[in-house]
């Protein structure tokens, strides 16, 4: 199970291209900026475009080194998490706000 609660979403790389990856889904397709994950988690790849009813265009986010047609992709069920962890705010002198 995902984090909304549905059963997991199952692709298919259909292309490699750098990092530019292909994607068909036969369930549904994922959202726009949605994480799909492939080789039992350690590349992570971000939606960008959905191509057809069928298939989306995603970016790599982590090195695509052994990734080819084929291969099983799992939909996170959600989008990036962009946690900031120990992030501080820095203040730039000179500038007003």
């Amino acid at each position: 199970m995902n984090n909304h609660g549905h059963a997991t979403n199952h692709g298919t790389v259909v292309a490699v291209r750098g990092s530019v990856v292909d994607i068909r889904f036969d369930a549904h397709l994922p959202p726009i900026y949605a994480l799909l994950h492939a080789q039992d988690g350690t590349i992570a790849i971000e939606v960008l475009a959905q191509l057809d009813a069928q298939r989306v265009r995603g970016i790599a986010l982590t090195p695509t080194q052994g990734l080819g047609r084929g291969m099983a992709v799992e939909d996170s069920g959600g989008p990036l998490n962009h946690q900031r962890r120990g992030a501080t705010r820095r203040s730039v002198s000179g500038c007003s706000r």
